[in-house]
């Protein structure tokens, strides 16, 4: 699986590293602007505040590195090359514009005039990043399970995107009176139908792979695909017709297809190789666990309709779930892309590294460790309205951003002093 992720058709390193190194920055910046909504804690989910913060920190940390993975990894999945690179390049410029823009215009509402160029820019970059894996998926020979979710998760996203772009303009124009509805509809689609959807997919390439699992069967992981698919097609016409049963049947679905994919996960677990939990290991057990956890907040949020609870999951969600499993998977992609450019053309010239001496790995335990125990700071303060605590736990979190970056630029610059002496006394090289 290794060697398949080397193959020719993946496009060059440098632009996979655009999307990761932009990753990280949003993800800094998202965690050091924490602090300063611990007055949040006592108040409304659907805020325009918290929105700007969310979108700062799903568009910008989240998906921008599902978007550089999916460059990578595409290519791999189909066996064929990605349709276009320079569509690639044009959309991370205009979607970081994209959403500097957006977001400003959400927290400021003295700003709010500029939403809609902010939604233009984004809409646009996401409609180039669906457009390439579609067009990419012409010359598509094997539809296997991964090929399948990746396909379904684009169609949400071109839908999800949509629908938020028309909430945009409605926050400026006003058009549309139930905004409330077209929210709940483009939550669904971009985090379940395609994040949570991207994530069951890539999962079932990148955790057997780093696992050194083999011999799982695959069969719940496919009732997961169909099972989501149902609930969040529930879940909207519940939400276009008015009828709670079909939203329900929705929320019911797709609590099972996530519990399905989590259960593909342990058998992955329970049948690999490499049994050290090294700091990838923990990363994913982390995000799985916060992943349990915020869908249990949710089920008691909904029996209760207690907004705290919403507040709730959505912060465990992203700042657990999507963290751990982000950052567990930089640790392992980013050192590998590095190895290949950089040593794989020197294998029996020069004694080269294997993939974890190009992660700091005290660097990367310790910042699992401060992440989690800021995290759960930051929960209990949720719970609790205690926005002190919340400052706290934030604060806690933003030091583990600042040792993530740090094993990024650690990686980058791994052996490059090393490799300029070889190549000096090697010009032939």
């Amino acid at each position: 699986m290794a060697k398949n992720l080397a193959t020719d058709m993946a496009p060059p390193f440098i632009l996979v590293a655009h999307y990761f190194i932009a990753g990280a920055i949003f993800y800094t910046f998202s965690a050091f602007l924490l602090p300063f909504y611990a007055n949040e804690v006592n108040g409304y989910f659907l805020s325009s505040s918290i929105a700007s913060l969310m979108h700062l920190y799903l568009l910008g940390f989240v998906m921008m590195t599902i978007f550089g993975a999916m460059y990578q990894l595409v290519p791999v999945v189909l066996e064929i090359p990605i349709f276009s690179k320079d569509f690639a390049y044009i959309q991370f410029y205009m979607f970081v514009c994209g959403i500097l823009i957006f977001t400003f215009g959400l927290w400021d509402e003295n700003y709010t005039q500029i939403l809609p160029y902010g939604a233009i820019l984004m809409y646009v970059s996401m409609l180039i990043f669906v457009a390439n894996v579609f067009l990419t998926y012409r010359n598509i020979i094997r539809w296997d399970i991964v090929a399948k979710f990746i396909f379904v998760s684009n169609l949400f996203l071109f839908i999800g995107v949509t629908i938020g772009f028309i909430i945009a303009l409605n926050l400026v124009y006003g058009f549309y009176p139930d905004v409330v509805k077209l929210v709940q509809m483009h939550i669904a689609t971009t985090i379940f139908g395609y994040v949570i959807m991207t994530i069951m997919g890539i999962g079932m390439i990148l955790l057997p792979m780093f696992s050194l699992s083999h011999g799982f069967k695959q069969t719940a992981i496919e009732m997961a695909l169909y099972t989501i698919i149902i609930g969040l097609l529930f879940f909207m016409a519940g939400i276009l017709l008015n009828i709670s049963l079909l939203k329900f049947g929705g929320v019911i679905f797709t609590t099972f297809a996530i519990f399905a994919a989590l259960y593909q996960m342990y058998l992955i677990f329970s049948t690999r190789i490499r049994k050290q939990n090294d700091f990838w290991a923990k990363n994913m057990m982390a995000s799985f666990a916060t992943l349990i956890i915020s869908f249990c907040i949710l089920a008691v949020g909904i029996i209760t309709k207690n907004d705290t609870l919403y507040l709730l999951f959505g912060f465990t969600l992203f700042f657990g779930f999507f963290t751990f499993f982000v950052v567990g998977h930089i640790y392992k992609i980013l050192p590998f892309l590095v190895w290949y450019q950089r040593y794989s053309p020197l294998v029996g010239k020069l004694k080269v590294p294997m993939l974890n001496d190009m992660i700091h790995e005290k660097v990367a335990d310790t910042q699992f460790w401060i992440t989690l125990a800021g995290l759960i700071l930051a929960i209990g303060a949720i719970s609790f309205k205690t926005p002190l605590v919340f400052q706290v736990g934030t604060m806690i979190m933003g030091i583990g951003t600042l040792l993530v970056i740090y094993n990024i630029y650690y990686t980058l610059i791994y052996g490059i002093d090393e490799l300029e002496n070889y190549y000096k006394e090697n010009p032939s090289s």
